[in-house]
This record gives structure tokens, C-alpha cells and sequence, in this order.
């Protein structure tokens, strides 16, 4: 499991680089590269929890 998260994560960081580099106007790419990892993990780890909450409602316990 640690590596489909893995492979997750670099897909969604990948995704937000090129969607923010092709959108905003910034010269230093380490600002869009520490923007991506930001919205990724947030991301991430949103989509974790919302998953998580929505198979324990699911549950009949």
C-alpha cells in the first residue's frame, strides 16, 4: 500500500507543477515545485480522511 500511495503522490505533484506552471507567470520554478508538493499532500491527505470517514459510515458496526 505504501507504494500506491507513493505513486499517487507523484502523480498529483507532477499534475499540480505543469497546471500551475502553464497558468501562473512565475520565474523561479522552486516556488511552483514547493506550491505543487503543498496542494498535493493537501490534497492527499483530504482524500485520505474523506475516504476513511466514508468507509467507516459504510460499515455496519
Amino acid at each position: 500500500m505504501q507504494l500506491v500511495d507513493s505513486l499517487i503522490r507523484i502523480v498529483l505533484t507532477i499534475a499540480f507543477f505543469y497546471t500551475f506552471k502553464a497558468y501562473l507567470d512565475v520565474q523561479n520554478d522552486l516556488l511552483v515545485a514547493f506550491g505543487s508538493v503543498l496542494c498535493s499532500f493537501i490534497v492527499f491527505k483530504g482524500s485520505v480522511f474523506l475516504f476513511n470517514k466514508w468507509v467507516t459510515k459504510k460499515s455496519p458496526s
